[in-house]
C-alpha cells in the first residue's frame, strides 16, 4: 500500500449514487480528499460539483477549478454509467448513442482531459468501471456489455500511454451489484411480438440477480485497493465467483460458453 494517501486528492464520477459515492465515501474515511462529480445536484456530505461527463468544457473547467484549489489531482474513479436493454434489432439509435455517450465516451473524456493535470505532477491513478458484462456479453443488453468490453481494452492501451508519465490505469469489474442502477435502467419497450416473452424473461433475471448481488461498498473496497496499490492489477474482478466464471470463460471453448449464457439470458 502506498504511503501518504491522506494527502491525495481524488475525483470521483457519480458520485451521487451505488457505486461512486460508495467510493467516494471510502476514499474520505481513508483520508483523501474526494470531490464528487455527478450531472444533476444531489445532497452530500463531501465535496461536490455538477459535471457532464458528455461535456468536455464542464469537464476542463472541473479539472481547472480542482487542480487550482488542491494543486495536484491524483486519483480519477470513473463511475458514471448507465443501462438499457432490449433486442439489438429494436433498439433505437438515440438510445444506442447515449449509453455510448455516457459509459464509453465519458470515460475517454474524463481520461483524456486529467492526463496533462497528472503528468504535471508525474503521478496518478485512473480507475475505469468496466463491468464481467464486458468478458460475458448478456443478450438483450447487448450494447451495455459492448461498452463495458470497448472500456477495457481502452484501458489497456492507454495505460501503456501514460506508463512512462508516472500514471497508471486499470479496470475494476463488478459482477451483479445492488444499486439503483437496477431501477435505473432504460428499458426499450418498442420490441416486437417476433421475441415473445424472451426480453422481458431475460431482463427480470438479471434484476432479480442484481438485488440478490453483492454490495456497492465491496465494489468500493476493491477500487481503493487499486488506487492505493503501488502496482495495480490491470484487470480487477470484484467477487470470487465472478473470477472463477471468468476464468473458466478463457479456458472454455466459446461456443460452450455462449450455450450457457444462452440458456440463462436468451432461451
Amino acid at each position: 500500500m502506498e504511503k501518504n494517501v491522506e494527502k491525495r486528492v481524488a475525483i470521483v464520477t457519480g458520485a451521487s449514487s451505488g457505486i461512486g459515492l460508495a467510493t467516494a465515501k471510502m476514499l474520505i474515511e481513508k483520508g483523501v480528499k474526494v470531490y464528487g462529480l455527478a450531472k444533476n445536484e444531489f445532497v452530500c456530505d463531501f465535496d461536490y460539483i455538477q459535471c457532464d461527463v458528455t461535456n468536455l468544457q464542464e469537464i476542463e473547467n472541473t479539472y481547472k477549478t480542482i487542480f487550482e484549489k488542491e494543486g495536484r489531482i491524483d486519483y480519477l474513479v470513473n463511475c458514471a454509467g448507465m443501462g438499457i436493454s432490449g433486442s439489438v434489432e429494436n433498439s433505437p439509435n438515440e438510445q444506442i448513442q447515449k449509453i455510448f455517450a455516457v459509459n464509453f465516451f465519458g470515460t475517454v473524456n474524463m481520461c483524456k482531459l486529467i492526463i496533462p493535470y497528472m503528468r504535471k505532477n508525474n503521478y496518478g491513478k485512473i480507475v475505469n468501471i468496466s463491468s464481467v458484462a464486458g468478458e460475458l456479453p448478456i443478450p438483450f443488453q447487448t450494447f451495455y456489455s459492448s461498452t463495458k468490453a470497448s472500456i477495457e481494452s481502452f484501458t489497456a492501451g492507454l495505460a501503456m500511454e501514460v506508463k512512462p508519465f508516472g500514471i497508471k490505469a486499470v479496470c475494476v469489474l463488478p459482477g451483479d451489484t445492488k444499486t439503483g442502477f437496477t431501477k435505473a435502467r432504460e428499458k426499450n419497450e418498442l420490441d416486437d411480438a417476433s421475441y415473445g416473452k424472451r426480453v422481458e424473461k431475460s431482463v427480470g433475471q438479471m434484476e432479480k440477480d442484481e438485488q440478490n448481488g453483492m454490495t456497492a461498498d465491496s465494489v468500493a473496497k476493491v477500487i481503493c485497493k487499486a488506487l492505493f496499490k503501488k502496482n495495480p492489477k490491470p484487470i480487477n474482478v470484484v467477487g470470487f465467483k465472478y473470477k472463477v466464471f471468468i476464468f473458466l470463460s478463457k479456458i472454455l471453448p466459446k461456443k460452450f460458453v455462449y450455450n450457457i449464457l444462452y440458456k440463462l439470458y436468451a432461451k
